[in-house]
């Protein structure tokens, strides 16, 4: 008895833990909902596991709801925070209707016809099918091996809970009784159980989040707070990665230097606040139009970088011709109703080269574009240039 009561006491403290544990995570990213409701169900977790130890001290109508609404949510909530985090969305009215059920049969296996067994296969059943439910919905959204894990782990412990529902029905159901239910095996068991499941649980999401932690903060310190593009730090990661790519024979990419014509006159007319807005909605159309293998880089001040990958010249101008047509079309509240432009230079990255020399070429052709007349395209090859359907000599 004392052992299974010191068990029952240390099992609220652990989800209570796991509850503040993801309460400080949502304090470091308060734009995962999901932290929150974990946080939730762990707490309920803590609860349910307090009023069951206080069973003995209860009346029969306390009793019945100071445990089974609080094992109802626990699972309830893990299931919808577990949806929000896949998939930003949650179910929350299935969810609400299984609980619902899952307490009217626990009242009516109370106080219509007593049956604990009933009420205990009732709460495991109905448990056993929010986390299937849970797992299956989202298997092609969990597509990471920690995902897998975690998905296997909701899986196995919707297993045990079969397993422990056939315990019951088989071995413990004869001689077990409102009375005795406190100190029995099946009290124990549900105890243990339930605290390795949640360890197991909370260890797969702690690591989960914490990655996701990680990928955020090196997502904020490589990328440009006014654009949303790459910065120099961002650009010098991806840039290391395509060296460290397999090399093929004859193997290039194209890189295109952008920047805003008679910028610094958008800014003394009409205020940074309207140079900002006309940078970030140029970002959002250089971003728009390149694929996800390629990437935009600030460069600095209004410039740009694109790097559009395994293309040649003749890629990079189709980019920058798209880019520069659509931004030509754009009419800028800010700016009363008028229109911006942008000039482009273009220079093919072969193997072998260094960026810092391909960038520098494309710079010459996008000197190139603004000395000609600006908002358009200019394409450096080795000892020529082109722009439109005319060739010049480098």
């Amino acid at each position: 008895m004392q052992g299974q009561s010191l068990f029952q006491l240390i099992s609220p403290l652990i989800f209570l833990v796991f509850s503040v544990g993801f309460t400080v995570l949502w304090h470091y990213a308060r734009d995962v909902r999901a932290l929150q409701f974990f946080a939730l169900s762990y707490f309920l977790g803590a609860c349910a596991f307090v009023g069951d130890f206080l069973r003995p001290l209860m009346s029969p109508v306390v009793e019945i709801y100071a445990t089974s609404p609080f094992y109802i949510s626990m699972a309830l909530f893990f299931c919808g925070a577990t949806f929000l985090f896949y998939r930003g969305r949650a179910p929350w009215k299935a969810l609400w209707l299984t609980g619902a059920a899952m307490l009217a049969l626990v009242s009516w296996y109370r106080f219509g016809k007593d049956d604990i067994v009933a009420r205990t296969v009732v709460m495991h059943a109905g448990v056993f099918a929010m986390m299937v439910y849970t797992a299956f919905s989202l298997h092609r959204d969990m597509t990471r091996r920690i995902d897998r894990v975690l998905q296997a782990i909701i899986v196995m412990s919707a297993i045990q809970l079969v397993c422990r529902g056939a315990f019951i029905v088989f071995f413990e159901g004869p001689s077990l009784t409102q009375a005795n239910y406190p100190n029995s095996v099946l009290a124990l068991l549900v105890h243990f159980s339930v605290s390795i499941v949640a360890l197991a649980l909370a260890f797969s999401l702690f690591v989960i989040f914490s990655m996701e932690i990680v990928t955020r903060l090196t997502r904020t310190s490589e990328t440009d707070p006014l654009t949303g593009v790459l910065n120099r730090r961002g650009f010098d990661s991806r840039i290391a990665a395509l060296y460290e790519g397999p090399s093929v024979e004859g193997h290039c990419h194209a890189v295109v230097m952008a920047d805003i014509d008679h910028f610094k006159s958008v800014n003394d007319r009409h205020g940074h606040d309207a140079g900002d807005a006309i940078l970030s909605r140029f970002a959002r159309i250089l971003q728009g139009a390149a694929r996800d293998s390629d990437f935009v880089v600030r460069w600095g001040g209004e410039e740009f970088m694109i790097v559009i990958t395994n293309s040649d010249v003749a890629g990079g101008r189709l980019y920058a011709e798209t880019v520069r047509a659509v931004f030509e079309s754009q009419r800028h509240e800010r700016l009363g109703g008028d229109s911006v432009t942008a000039s482009f230079g273009i220079a093919e990255w072969r193997q072998g080269q260094k960026i810092s020399e391909v960038g520098r070429l494309a710079d010459l052709a996008l000197y190139r574009a603004k000395r000609e007349g600006r908002n358009r395209v200019c394409i450096h090859r080795s000892g020529v240039h082109e722009h439109g359907d005319e060739w010049a000599v480098a």
